[in-house]
């Protein structure tokens, strides 16, 4: 009985060894020696980040001259078929960056090790002289340091032959600093002098949110059966629901809320109250200088968005309804401004960015009319922001007269057609000076408490799925990459923001 209780046990650690190999890079990584083109040696001091796992980064090595090994902290079955990517911090900002190399398990038979496998990198060089490529002592300790503060990329879910690759924008970061204090140029403040395009679209978060970020598309200006945002885009709806009272909350848990409510107060006049909010972060290319010419940096910025709504609405008659709404707006980012390379007492990059930051905040007051053409038929109307209040545009150079402004203006008009179960809607947004969009959706009742809908944008070619049972609800809204979160990486990307849940209480 004991030798089969000690053969189960020496059973189990075999298959152990055998399923849990990590992965091991190893190679030498060379530079042009005395700008002989034909003449190399291994680089010293150059920074390596694995960038699906940059706490395993390591420096390559002054004996043997310019060689590495990382342990990557992954097991072969996590990246088996996979090409993982390696990134270098060095002083040359033309090299090239980036080694991919492809996870096979026949790269390396002549390992003993049962609980490793080795991966050797062969014939990796840097085509500059080694003189304008290694990092001094110091600097390629305190980026080393910090690049093991990076967090790690989640590559479980990814398919076979894929990349498992982090973001490349925020490794530059890294390669913008190595450039700057190699030059000889880390001591004192570097100024924004330009900021090229980026992906955020600043200012336009109550245009979207209600033609794209919404689960009722296609019926926001004239709502049926869903009424969850009838205080932001038409409270004069509001008089046409079943229920005196409602408390409705739609959020993706990560950028984007919507919490609203409204309250019959007499047979005729009703209040509503709600909030939107969104978030949006990037990395962008800044430039600044220090006198110079310009360095690009990649700049992590953020931006917030959201608006309180205070909604009275009065039933005129049986078909006619019309509403006031009372609005705050605000908008704050931050605005480059200067940078620094400073380190503190660990080795590691702090408060590299000081930026300004730019709040502005705004009242403003929408109009609002609801129509019941005939019981089939109901049209509705909004004119949004009627004080023309303005938010930013962009990002912008301190002290610069180049800011620019979207007018919050906007008109929305809205068509409802109902027979039966069905109900189709078409809502068209126009701002100040322009068409924004126009989307249609259905929805559809295939039991009692039970509501089926979906919509499309026609210009931003955005759409959305939704369910509702009873008072929960869930949609899948796709905003066709509108709004950008790429600085912060969730520990989870499940559909990436676009699994949208929440309730509506009517009572």
């Amino acid at each position: 009985m004991r030798t089969k209780i000690i053969f189960a046990v020496l059973f189990t650690v075999w298959v152990g060894t055998i399923y849990a190999q990590e992965v091991i890079i190893k190679g030498t990584l060379r530079c042009v020696n005395n700008g002989v083109a034909t003449s190399t040696r291994g680089a010293v001091n150059i920074v390596i980040i694995p960038s699906f796992n940059p706490a395993a980064s390591v420096a390559t090595t002054t004996t043997p001259q310019g060689f590495f090994q990382i342990s990557t902290g992954w097991d072969i079955k996590a990246l088996r078929d996979k090409d993982v990517t390696l990134y270098i911090i060095t002083k040359c900002s033309s090299c090239k960056k980036i080694q991919r190399v492809f996870i096979s398990e026949d790269l390396d038979k002549r390992n003993t090790d049962p609980t490793k496998m080795y991966v050797t990198v062969k014939g990796w060089k840097i085509l500059e002289n080694c003189s304008n490529t290694e990092l001094p002592d110091i600097l390629s300790e305190q980026l080393l340091d910090s690049a093991h503060h990076l967090p790690p990329q989640d590559i479980s879910g990814k398919a076979t032959g894929s990349a498992a690759m982090a973001p490349v924008s925020f490794l530059n970061l890294f390669q913008s600093l190595a450039a700057v204090a190699a030059g000889g140029g880390a001591q004192g403040f570097y100024q924004a002098v330009g900021i090229p395009g980026g992906k955020i679209a600043y200012g336009e978060f109550l245009h979207t949110s209600v033609i794209t970020n919404t689960d009722n598309t296609g019926f926001n200006f004239a709502p049926s059966r869903n009424l969850s945002e009838a205080v932001f885009w038409n409270p004069a709806s509001i008089a046409t629901g079943d229920k005196p009272h409602n408390i409705s909350l739609l959020t993706n848990f990560r950028n984007n809320i919507k919490l609203s409510g409204y309250q019959q107060i007499t047979q005729q006049f009703y209040i509503g109250l709600g909030g939107i909010y969104t978030k949006q972060d990037q990395y962008r290319s800044v430039l600044y200088s220090q006198g110079g010419d310009p360095v690009p940096m990649p700049h992590p910025e953020k931006l917030e968005e959201f608006a309180v709504f205070l909604a009275p609405v009065y039933k005129i008659n049986n078909k006619l309804s019309a509403g006031i709404t009372l609005k705050s707006v605000w908008q704050q980012f931050n605005n480059p401004d200067k940078a620094a390379l400073e380190f503190d007492n660990n080795g590691d990059l702090q408060n590299f960015f000081k930026d300004d930051s730019i709040k502005k905040q705004n009242f403003d007051v929408d109009l609002s009319f609801n129509y019941k053409i005939t019981n089939a038929l109901q049209a509705g109307v909004s004119v949004m922001n009627v004080a023309g209040s303005k938010l930013y545009a962009d990002m912008f150079i301190k002290d610069s007269a180049n800011q620019t402004y979207i007018n919050q203006r906007a008109y929305g008009v809205g068509l409802c057609y109902k027979r039966g179960r069905l109900n189709v809607g078409l809502d068209a947004l126009f701002t100040d000076n322009d068409f924004y969009d126009a989307s249609i959706g259905v929805n559809y009742i295939p039991f009692n408490n039970g509501l089926i809908a979906a919509g499309y944008a026609f210009k931003q070619q955005s759409f959305s799925v939704s369910f509702r049972l009873k008072h929960f609800r869930i949609a899948y809204i796709y905003d066709n990459n509108l709004v950008i979160n790429e600085v912060k990486i969730p520990k989870s990307n499940i559909f990436d923001g676009k699994i949208y849940s929440g309730f509506i209480f009517d009572f």
